[in-house]
């Protein structure tokens, strides 16, 4: 899905200023200057960020011609697949809950990246295989790229 879809869904029901707090909330703190939300900025763009950008950036900068998403493959897409795992990212969030409890709601921005795209991915490349590298199995759903009112009300 978008980006910024990620970042806004993140902060609004992963960070303490958000649903995750509940109704205490932050009590008036103002919403960048609360880590939580920020982290849940961070976790909710993971997933693109690390998969993504970084080949992204090399197609741009070797000047390469043709659209970007057709070429991408190879190590990049088990990259994309790992990050898009509900598995991998309720693994780090469940380790975090341990490790970092304060950390642990904005890492649910994670999985909840990985649950909207796997509704709103269909069947191919970019299908979100929620149980990868266990399984091959993903939700076909709708390519929010074909349906402009699907991605307007997202």
């Amino acid at each position: 899905m978008d980006i910024l879809a990620h970042a806004l869904y993140g902060v609004t029901v992963c960070s303490r200023a958000g649903l995750a707090g509940g109704r205490e909330g932050t009590r008036g703190t103002r919403l960048w200057r609360e880590p939580t939300a920020w982290w849940a900025l961070a976790f909710g763009l993971l997933p693109d960020v690390v998969s993504m950008w970084i080949p992204f950036l090399f197609h741009v900068v070797s000047g390469a011609d043709g659209n970007f998403f057709r070429h991408f493959d190879g190590g990049w897409l088990t990259v994309y697949r790992v990050m898009h795992s509900l598995v991998i990212s309720l693994a780090v969030a469940g380790l975090l809950r341990t490790w970092r409890p304060r950390l642990f709601a904005a890492s649910l921005a994670w999985p909840l990246h990985v649950m909207m795209d796997a509704v709103s991915h269909s069947d191919g490349k970019f299908q979100t295989l929620l149980f990868y590298p266990f399984s091959d199995w993903g939700i076909n759903g709708i390519a929010w790229w074909q349906h402009r009112e699907f991605f307007l009300g997202y």
